[in-house]
């Protein structure tokens, strides 16, 4: 599935861009409307997810008891020791809050509970790790989740993704109307993305290529992705609901299932050879966090040597957080989680 790769990697770019333009007020002309609301790409991210996972574990019955300790294990093992890391640096060196308050929601952050409290969103590192903990809470539901994807029929499947759906694009609007808490961080509207991914590969596996291969091509991901982004820019440039992404949801949930229908089925040989496409998509989690340290370390920088240019801006915010993934890849994620696996194995 290379194609997945490609959309994770653009994922990743586009949520950095996103952070870039809010935290630094970066420049992208006429991208600009649409990279203004590029967090909503964390929405294809957790669809991302449920997909890739449900197509790694098919053959396996997770209801059986040492498949289910494999998995969690596994799932552990690939990001809490990058997380706590980057949350222990952070604390160290940004973090604001005292001793005693850190002590206080140790228990809750190293359990990745903290996405359940949307409060905890702007304190200490969770603005920056609040995906790490909701995505820890998808792992702990997929078992479950992914039996139900293999034993049912395509049409209850593709009920029950209406019914994820509808909760997903009417909730924010009980948000919008109510003036309710932000439900971007919450797990509970997280877990139902992630589903859709796990039911999207199941409704995959049943396709015949064939007879429709010009859906599942580069030109039609372009057509779709050129929607995606011009249907958010139009909203924003009439300042339609800007900065409630989850409201979004309503262009980019079809938008995100469509895309990852069409990558899902994509096969283009010298792209499967690329090692440079298979290490950026590798890289790709490292480079999700390390934002969670670049921003204040590029504020840094730019107080320091008086850095103002746009350019400038851009190409050292990259550059940092680009080095600092793969720093954090190489030095942490690769060896920490290769020496887990083999243990777990």
């Amino acid at each position: 599935m290379i194609g997945l790769d490609v959309f994770r990697i653009l994922a990743v770019l586009f949520v950095f861009l996103f952070h870039s333009r809010i935290h630094h007020g970066c420049d992208y002309g006429f991208l600009n409307d649409f990279i203004q609301m590029g967090a909503v790409f964390m929405t294809g991210f957790f669809m991302l997810s449920g997909l890739v996972l449900h197509a790694t574990y098919k053959s396996q019955v997770l209801s059986e008891f040492p498949n289910l300790r494999k998995f969690y294990l596994k799932r552990i093992a690939g990001i809490l020791p990058l997380y706590y890391l980057v949350a222990l640096v952070y604390i160290l060196t940004f973090g604001t809050e005292s001793t005693l308050e850190n002590l206080v929601l140790l228990p809750i952050e190293a359990l990745g509970l903290q996405s359940v409290f949307s409060s905890l969103f702007e304190v200490s590192h969770n603005n920056g790790t609040w995906f790490i903990s909701c995505l820890l809470l998808c792992y702990l539901v997929f078992p479950l989740l992914h039996e139900i994807a293999k034993h049912i029929s395509p049409k209850l499947n593709v009920l029950i993704i209406l019914v994820c759906t509808l909760i997903l694009l009417w909730s924010p609007l009980i948000v919008h109307f109510f003036k309710t808490d932000s439900i971007y961080s919450n797990p509970f509207f997280r877990i139902p993305e992630f589903f859709i991914g796990i039911l999207l590969c199941s409704l995959c596996q049943g396709i015949n290529l064939h007879p429709k291969k010009w859906l599942f091509c580069w030109p039609t991901f372009f057509i779709e992705f050129v929607i995606l982004a011009g249907a958010i820019s139009l909203c924003v440039h009439h300042n339609l609901f800007v900065g409630n992404f989850m409201l979004y949801s309503w262009i980019a949930l079809p938008c995100f299932a469509l895309m990852l229908l069409t990558l899902s089925k994509i096969t283009t040989p010298w792209l499967t050879k690329s090692k440079v496409l298979r290490y950026l998509s590798a890289l790709s989690f490292a480079f999700f966090i390390a934002q969670t340290l670049n921003t204040d370390i590029e504020n840094a920088l730019f107080q320091k040597f008086a850095i103002d240019g746009n350019l400038p801006k851009i190409l050292i915010s990259f550059g940092v957080c680009f080095l600092l993934a793969i720093l954090l890849h190489e030095v942490v994620e690769k060896p920490i989680s290769r020496y887990l696996r083999k243990k777990i194995s």
